[in-house]
Parts: C-alpha cells; sequence; structure tokens
C-alpha cells in the first residue's frame, strides 16, 4: 500500500511540473505586449483577419487557419478568414498555393494565370497535440516554392535573363558557291528583273567578277555585252523613268570599262561589236554627270592600249571634240583631255607587231605566206592612216587659252601636255595657233 502510494505521489507530481511549466510558457507568451509600434504608427500584435483579404503588417503574427496571399514583388501579405469555396469553387488557374511557412496550418497564393496541375495539395500541418511538423512543414513549403517559381512566367523570365550568355552557334554554311554560279545568277538577275535598285545591286557584285580575264572576255561579247548594253541605255523616253535608272547606268558603264581594262582579246571582241560607237552615243545623249563620268571611262578602257588601229576614227575625234566642249563638269572634261592625250601619246598608239622570224631561205621556200604577210601589212598600214585631230586641237587649244587666263596652272599644264602630243603625232591636222606655246614646238 505504502508503495502505491508513492507512486501515485510521483505521477501527481510529474503532472504538476508539466502544468506549471505551461503556466509559466503560458504567461511569458502573455507577457509579450499586444501592441506594435512601428515606425509611428501602432497596431495590434496578433492580426485580426476578416472575410477580406487585408495587408498583414510588419512584425504582426498570423493565427493558424487563415486564407493568406503573398504579393511575390513587393513580399507582402495579406491575409483572411479561410473560405472553402477559395479552393474548391473557384478554377485551378486562379491562383497557386503556397504554405506560409511562418505560421503553420495556413497557405498563401498568388493570383493569376497559373496552373495548379502540378501543385501538391494543400496539407494541414497541425498535429493533434497542437505542435506543428516542422520537418514536413520545411519540405512541403519547398516544393510548393519551387512549384510556385515554375508556374510564374515573369519569374522564370527573370531567371533566364540572370544566366549567363553561351556563346553562339555559328551555323555551318553551305558549300560556297563558286564564280561560275554567282556570274551565271547575276546574269539572270539582269535579263529578268525589273526592280531597279535590284538591278544595280547584281551589277555592283558583277563589277567584282568583271576584273577577272575569264568573265571580262563573257561582258565583252555575245548575250554578256548585249546585256551590259541594255542597262547602260535608258529604257524609256520618259524622264522621270530615265532619272530612277541612272544608277543602273553607271554602274553598267562601269562593269563595261572593269571588263576592257587593260585586256586586248576583251577590246577587239567589244570593237568587232561596235561597243565604241555605242558608247560616243550614250556620251552624245547623256545627261548625268555621274552616268557620263563612268561612260568616259568605260570608253577610255576600251580605246586605251588597244592594239585595233581603227578604233577611233575621223568621225570619233570630231565627236569626242562636241562632246567635251558640250560638257561643264571639270572632271568629265580632264578624262577626255586624258584620253587624247593617251591616243595621241606615241608609246600609246597602236604598232604592228613583226612576229615575222623566218630565214630567207624559209621565205623563199613559202613564198606564198611571205605574200599574205605583206598583203596584211599593207592593210594595216591604210588602217593607220593619220586621223584628223584638227577639232581637238582647235579645242583644246581654246580651253588652254581660258585656263591661262584664270590662272588654273593645273588645267593648264594638261591641255597643254595634250596638245603638244597631238602636234608631235599628228603635225599635218594639229595646226598650232599663236606663239604661246614652248620653243622646241
Amino acid at each position: 500500500m505504502a508503495r502505491f502510494r508513492s507512486k501515485l505521489t510521483l505521477v501527481l507530481g510529474l503532472c504538476l511540473a508539466l502544468a506549471l511549466t505551461k503556466t509559466a510558457h503560458t504567461a511569458a507568451v502573455d507577457e509579450r505586449p499586444t501592441v506594435i509600434c512601428h515606425q509611428g504608427s501602432c497596431y495590434p500584435r496578433v492580426f485580426r483577419p476578416t472575410t477580406e483579404f487585408q495587408e498583414v503588417l510588419e512584425g504582426q503574427e498570423i493565427p493558424g487557419g487563415l486564407h493568406v496571399q503573398m504579393d511575390f514583388e513587393t513580399h507582402k501579405k495579406f491575409a483572411k478568414l479561410m473560405d472553402p469555396n477559395d479552393i474548391q469553387e473557384k478554377p485551378a488557374t486562379d491562383s497557386i498555393l503556397v504554405v506560409d511557412t511562418d505560421t503553420p496550418g495556413t497557405f498563401q497564393h498568388q493570383v493569376g494565370n497559373n496552373h495548379l496541375s502540378n501543385m501538391p495539395p494543400a496539407i494541414d500541418l497541425q498535429q493533434p497535440d497542437g505542435e506543428a511538423d516542422f520537418a514536413t512543414l520545411e519540405e512541403n513549403s519547398r516544393m510548393n516554392l519551387q512549384t510556385a517559381f515554375d508556374s510564374i512566367p515573369e519569374l522564370q523570365q527573370h531567371h533566364q535573363d540572370n544566366k549567363p550568355a553561351t556563346p553562339a552557334v555559328v551555323p555551318v554554311p553551305a558549300a560556297q558557291k563558286s564564280d561560275h554560279q554567282i556570274y551565271t545568277e547575276l546574269m539572270e538577275t539582269l535579263k529578268t528583273n525589273q526592280n531597279n535598285v535590284e538591278i544595280a545591286e547584281a551589277l555592283e557584285e558583277l563589277t567584282d567578277l568583271a576584273s577577272d580575264m575569264d568573265f571580262g572576255l563573257q561582258l565583252s561579247e555575245g548575250e554578256g555585252l548585249r546585256t551590259l548594253v541594255k542597262h547602260v541605255r535608258c529604257s524609256s523616253r520618259d524622264r522621270i523613268v530615265c532619272e530612277d535608272q541612272r544608277r543602273v547606268r553607271s554602274v553598267a558603264a562601269l562593269v563595261i570599262g572593269t571588263s576592257l581594262q587593260n585586256h586586248a582579246k576583251a577590246q577587239e571582241s567589244a570593237y568587232k561589236h561596235n561597243l565604241h560607237k555605242v558608247l560616243l552615243t550614250q556620251l552624245e545623249i547623256e545627261t548625268d554627270t555621274q552616268v557620263l563620268r563612268r561612260l568616259m571611262f568605260a570608253y577610255s578602257s576600251l580605246v586605251r592600249g588597244s592594239q585595233h588601229p581603227g578604233l577611233i576614227q575621223d568621225d570619233d575625234v570630231a565627236r569626242l571634240a562636241n562632246i567635251y566642249n558640250k560638257s561643264t563638269d571639270p572632271q568629265f572634261r580632264r578624262k577626255c583631255v586624258y584620253l587624247m592625250s593617251d591616243f595621241a601619246d606615241p608609246d600609246m598608239q597602236f604598232v604592228p607587231a613583226n612576229n615575222d622570224t623566218t630565214t630567207t631561205e624559209d621565205a623563199s621556200s613559202n613564198s606564198a605566206a611571205a605574200e599574205a604577210a605583206a598583203t596584211a601589212a599593207a592593210e594595216v598600214a591604210a588602217a593607220v592612216a593619220p586621223v584628223n585631230v584638227g577639232p581637238w586641237c582647235e579645242s583644246l587649244q581654246q580651253e588652254n587659252k581660258t585656263s591661262k587666263e584664270r590662272e588654273d596652272q593645273d588645267d593648264w599644264e594638261v591641255i597643254d601636255r595634250a596638245v603638244e602630243l597631238l602636234h608631235a603625232s599628228y603635225p599635218d591636222t594639229c595646226i598650232l595657233a599663236g606663239s604661246r606655246f614652248k620653243d622646241e614646238l
């Protein structure tokens, strides 16, 4: 009996100790202030919920069982009394749920166009004994927060923006086109396209290929030359149309000049197709300054250094003189003077090549070949008969006088040199006027 009383006394003592401990804990909790003052304003320490969302102020405690909403941008919380309809009746796309890690037994959500299909169900973390299972709370909180993050496009975009940029993968280009393929495509564009901008761009790209010996020859004969000549002319008598095609005509003339420059075979081919006459005609009717300069470049490339004696004849010299006199563009006029200087320069004139290396014995044994050679030489001699450069001499001497009066020393020297060369090479037709030239003339 005494032993039973001892055990009963021990149990009662333990219960009393537990009760006193709980009472002391409750008293300690109750000793906390019921009002919180923050930045000059005071409010209840424990949040007082209503049926509408209200902001949870700094330091306020949220009672269990409330519906809490959190703004992910401002990190502010809003709470209200729990309403089962918020979960059961509203569409799943209205909100996402996040466990409130500060207050067990509550959940949070953020309204938005997000899906709940991957969201873990709301879990009542309040244990029967009133204590929270913090391990489970932490795990589910982490799950819900990650799901919330994945469900908000703005957060995902922010995360992607902050990722270090990865080097762009440069696509491996397809096999490079050959120059022949590019040339074929450009010529097709020039023959079929009606857009002036695209035609001009194709011509500009063709300029790079025109300096090649093979492509230069193709552009000086047949379809290539006909295509370029078509674009060096205005396609209409309408002034507005011709204005729109200025760039096309200018680049077409540039391509022609590039293909002929220092290219004897191309020059010979172009001469056979009367390109020199076509260019002279265009020089006579063209009005745009830039196009005229490019046309003179093309004509000079055809004539300069050519081995054909008939490229410039009396009629051509007279026409060039008229073109020169009509122009008021100093740069164009200087190009004309340089052309005539080259034409009159003995080092630039056509000189028949003498490739006859046969001996006397060979010649006597091949009289037919010798006779043919003699005939060819006679034809060449007739072809290189002196050209009448009188119109040029007169125009240049008159211009030289004007330049000297203007004290334009650079132009005077260029023109003076041209007159000297013309007189030295063609003294019968280039007659000097006055005594203002050098004594050696």
